[in-house]
């Protein structure tokens, strides 16, 4: 070889060094070149995490890696900061797609995904139901038989006891509420008549003191057997247990009111008032009163906040700091909602809302008291109830759905098989969904929510 042909290679070398080696030391360091954008960018990456485990992960069609058995989580690092379309996938399960934005020098997260078997069994628990009431530790409940007929269910030993026979059940039940401790059951009728039920004696009493003019009643969470009432814009205390005469507790005009621990919160004249009970202390909360009239109010407290629902459609939120009700969601016919750890969903005819009562990062980057909407059906939503914080199940035209609330990109959602269902009840301790389909109540065989 000669110098001259020497010379040209090591220039050549040179060359080729200078032109290479800036773009290995920037994708050393996180930088991709974008053919697109025909330049070099820093990359972003995707946080994944999995119920259950051991899933398949694609990224743009192409396989990426698997989530891992044991901790369920999977980060993707060097993707150009752009849409890509992420693909979580487990044989016999449903599919989970979502189109996630990168940004550069971000991670990106989708750390609260299930995956939903494909098939999941049902078992009946009793045919011939007109409706059932779960007790407030959830694993138990009250049937109401065709044949009226008061029975309880235990969904721990499955077994089925009769309560109430069909000339000792109250004809036209319309609702029944549980004492905190579940041990007193309110019977309320469709002909304005109330009786207490002992869940412990399987014994029934007529309240004589409520009537069809009686709303709002709510359990004394103090005093088992004891609750207020609202009636003719009063609010009455009575110990059914006893069979007390009702005191009058409130005497104003009283438009609507809800209990919370020692708190008795009450609306009138358009201004929110506290009353607590072991400290006989009163206060005005509200400082500018709301417009009353021609309109039927509901005070409702979830999760230490209080909310005012108005004829039925629109809720508004009690704003601690401001000292006002603000407007969050309005409905055209008649507001449904479901409370979980400071986040409560609406169902507002056919669209969902989702409001957050705390500051938010992931899948929502929101302050506290926030409303998001999370999707628009055809068909206006009948019940609906959280599984968790990030999956809930509502029904369509009685057909059963479930669904995540990251509405980044679309919500993924599938539909179980049952087409009558009227109510819903999932159990948060066994992880069982309970369906009233027809006139039979069936139960999950297995848990909804994958291990």
């Amino acid at each position: 070889m000669t110098k001259t042909v020497r010379t040209i290679l090591f220039i050549l070398m040179v060359l080729i060094f200078t032109v290479i080696s800036p773009g290995i030391i920037m994708y050393s360091q996180g930088y991709r070149f974008d053919i697109k954008k025909m330049k070099f960018l820093e990359t972003g990456g995707i946080y994944i995490k999995t119920l259950p485990g051991d899933t398949t992960v694609s990224i743009d069609d192409n396989y990426k890696n698997k989530t891992s058995g044991f901790s369920r989580d999977l980060l993707i690092q060097n993707l150009l900061p752009e849409n890509h379309t992420v693909k979580i996938e487990e044989t016999n399960y449903h599919s989970w797609e979502k189109i996630l934005e990168v940004k550069q020098k971000k991670v990106v997260e989708a750390k609260y995904v299930i995956l939903f078997p494909n098939d999941i069994p049902f078992a009946s628990v009793d045919n011939d139901i007109k409706n059932f009431y779960p007790y407030p530790d959830n694993n138990r409940m009250l049937l109401l038989t065709i044949s009226n007929e008061l029975l309880s269910y235990d969904s721990e030993k499955k077994e089925t006891q009769r309560i109430l026979s069909k000339t000792q059940t109250p004809y036209n039940i319309s609702d029944i509420l549980f004492s905190p401790t579940g041990k007193r059951a309110l019977i309320k009728t469709s002909t304005g008549l109330h009786y207490l039920l002992n869940t412990e004696t399987s014994t029934i009493s007529l309240i004589k003191s409520m009537s069809s003019k009686t709303k709002n009643v709510v359990f004394d969470s103090n005093n088992e057997g004891s609750f207020f009432y609202q009636s003719n814009n009063l609010i009455y205390r009575i110990n059914a247990d006893k069979q007390n005469t009702p005191k009058l507790f409130k005497k104003e005009n009283v438009d609507a009111f809800t209990v919370n621990g020692n708190d008795v919160y009450s609306f009138e004249d358009g201004l929110l008032y506290r009353d607590n009970v072991l400290l006989n202390i009163n206060e005005t909360l509200s400082k500018e009163p709301i417009e009353t009239k021609d309109k039927t109010y509901e005070l409702v407290s979830m999760e230490n906040e209080i909310f005012l629902i108005e004829n039925k459609k629109t809720v508004y939120l009690f704003n601690k700091e401001t000292k006002i009700f603000d407007k969050k969601i309005e409905a055209k016919t008649e507001l449904k909602y479901t409370p979980f750890y400071e986040r409560i969903l609406f169902a507002a005819d056919n669209e969902l809302w989702l409001l957050l009562l705390k500051d938010t990062e992931t899948p929502f980057f929101v302050k506290a008291c926030s409303t998001i909407f999370i999707s628009r059906f055809s068909q206006n939503i009948g019940d609906i109830k959280w599984l968790n914080g990030d999956y809930f199940i509502y029904t369509l035209d009685n057909k059963v759905n479930i669904s995540e609330i990251d509405n980044r990109d679309r919500i993924n959602s599938f539909e179980l098989p049952q087409s009558e269902v009227s109510k819903i009840f999932f159990n948060g301790n066994t992880k069982k969904l309970f369906l009233l389909n027809k006139e039979e109540l069936i139960v999950s065989e297995n848990k909804i929510l994958p291990q």
